[in-house]
């Protein structure tokens, strides 16, 4: 069903290609969006074993499931705050008190970090929240196929790709899963040999079936230019109570980048410090602003990524505005 080989990386633990074949050989077909699965793969750590891919492949969702989908990096704590607010008629309190990482788990993190105690995947399981808030950075097919054969709901955030380079970067050589500089992990990220790559077909993918009644499609880009908009418009999509003018002033006073980071129920720094044998400086939350690419990549990084971008996409018939508007 699964198939998988050897990754060459500048990672600091093995990686692996994951790919689901499925019993044709041709991968799943239970996917809305029709095209030759197979060939579609995702860079794991190496012990995302081919029974831990095919217990996320047989997981049982149920009525009322939410699940958060980005690639790494690309505003994914964000939007669990948001959502998880939405369908729990703005409960501060709670979200005061509570980890979001707790609130809605990550469920393939169990071989990402192999120092957690406990699988994420039983976690998911026996969450008790009604509904459930589920989070993952996995592609369409190595998703709970349940997802797509009853329709449950996903909300999939996407980031212009030279903004997730930076955070990614300091994210992953930050928690030392990564060594190198920035030369070298542009052309890794582009050549498929990072966490969770390959990068495009993830975002494309989830773009291509963004009119699917049960995927709402979101671009990082959106949300800070927007909020409110965003808030009404996937309140729409949870079938959420109408929000008062003053309770979507509160949601966004609440979700400021200032006020995320501060909260320690919100930026999991702390808890990913005790986990990770991470640097001095690591700080989850970092800068949350689009366009950072400016002052943090060279011209030629920048055009490398750009012209990389460019003939991807142009696969497509597509552009990179197509997707992101008009990046400032």
């Amino acid at each position: 069903m699964f198939s998988s080989k050897v990754v060459k990386s500048s990672a600091t633990k093995p990686l692996i290609q994951l790919q689901y074949k499925g019993s044709k050989g041709t991968g799943p077909d239970w996917l809305p969006l029709k095209q030759d699965w197979s060939k579609r793969f995702c860079i794991l750590p190496e012990q995302y074993t081919e029974d831990f891919a095919r217990r996320i492949d047989e997981f049982e969702t149920r009525d009322g499931d939410v699940f958060v989908v980005t690639f790494m990096k690309c505003g994914t704590t964000w939007m669990q705050e948001l959502a998880w607010l939405l369908l729990n008629n703005l409960d501060f309190e709670r979200a005061k008190t509570s980890h979001t990482v707790r609130r809605c788990p990550h469920i393939e993190h169990s071989v990402i970090n192999n120092k957690i105690p406990v699988d994420t995947i039983s976690v998911c399981d026996q969450m008790q929240d009604n509904p459930r808030f589920i989070k993952s950075h996995l592609p369409a097919q190595l998703l709970p196929r349940q997802i797509w054969e009853q329709k449950r709901k996903i909300i999939y955030v996407a980031r212009n790709p030279k903004d997730v380079v930076i955070s990614s970067f300091y994210f992953l050589t930050n928690l030392r899963l990564w060594q190198g500089n920035m030369d070298d992990y542009i052309d890794e990220f582009i050549t498929d040999r990072i966490y969770f790559a390959p990068y495009w077909s993830n975002v494309l993918d989830f773009y291509r079936m963004r009119n699917e009644s049960n995927v709402f499609f979101v671009t990082f880009e959106e949300m800070k230019q927007d909020l409110k908009d965003v808030i009404e418009r996937l309140s729409r999509f949870l079938d959420c109570k109408v929000l008062s003018e003053m309770e979507i002033d509160m949601l966004v006073k609440h979700l400021s980048f200032d006020k995320m980071k501060e909260n320690q129920f919100n930026n999991p720094t702390e808890l990913i410090r005790t986990a990770f044998e991470t640097k001095e400086d690591f700080n989850f939350m970092r800068r949350g602003i689009v366009g950072s690419y400016r002052d943090e990549l060279s011209p030629e990084q920048i055009e490398k990524l750009d012209r990389w971008t460019q003939e991807y996409l142009q696969e497509h018939g597509l552009n990179e505005s197509d997707i992101f508007g008009n990046i400032k």
